[in-house]
């Protein structure tokens, strides 16, 4: 049988250790700082895979559906990847605004390569027109993830 010192001795370490493992798999000490590194290295990272694809020559219809439908699963890996970061209390709001307009962002740019793939003129300019007026530029830069903001974003084409 422990030693009531001996069981709060191991009582003690058990709690360090789950807060340790906690806080190193993203847990509730999460900071915005933190946040913001992960996002720009995920926004980063898919703006370089985007750029690895040759975009199509003008009035090329079916290399236009081509070029989108390569870059889809970039943007969706990349909307996924947003979406699983975790929301600190700083500056929660944005960052849970941000989400949702990048989800939205993710889902306007599926529905763009559907349209090029139906060769819908119509509905690629309209789909353009969303992303182009999707507020989540100007949220990522509001809550500091300057790489999510570039111009060259994947969710702004």
């Amino acid at each position: 049988m422990m030693r009531p010192h001996v069981r709060h001795i191991a009582a003690t370490l058990a709690a360090c250790l789950i807060a340790l493992v906690a806080t190193a798999c993203g847990g509730s000490g999460t900071s915005k700082k933190d946040v913001i590194a992960r996002g720009n290295a995920i926004c980063s990272s898919a703006v370089s895979s985007a750029r690895a694809v040759v975009p199509p020559a003008k009035g090329s219809g079916s290399a236009l559906a081509g070029y989108f439908k390569q870059l889809e699963p970039i943007v969706a890996h990349e909307v996924s990847q947003l979406r699983k970061l975790p929301h600190p209390d700083a500056d929660k709001a944005v960052l849970n605004q941000y989400t949702a307009a990048v989800t939205k962002a993710g889902t306007t740019y599926k529905a763009l390569a559907a349209a090029a793939q139906r060769g819908d003129i119509a509905g690629v300019a309209k789909y353009l027109g969303e992303l182009r007026a999707s507020p989540a530029q100007s949220l990522a830069q509001k809550y500091g993830m300057s790489q999510c903001a570039a111009a060259a974003g994947t969710s702004n084409p």
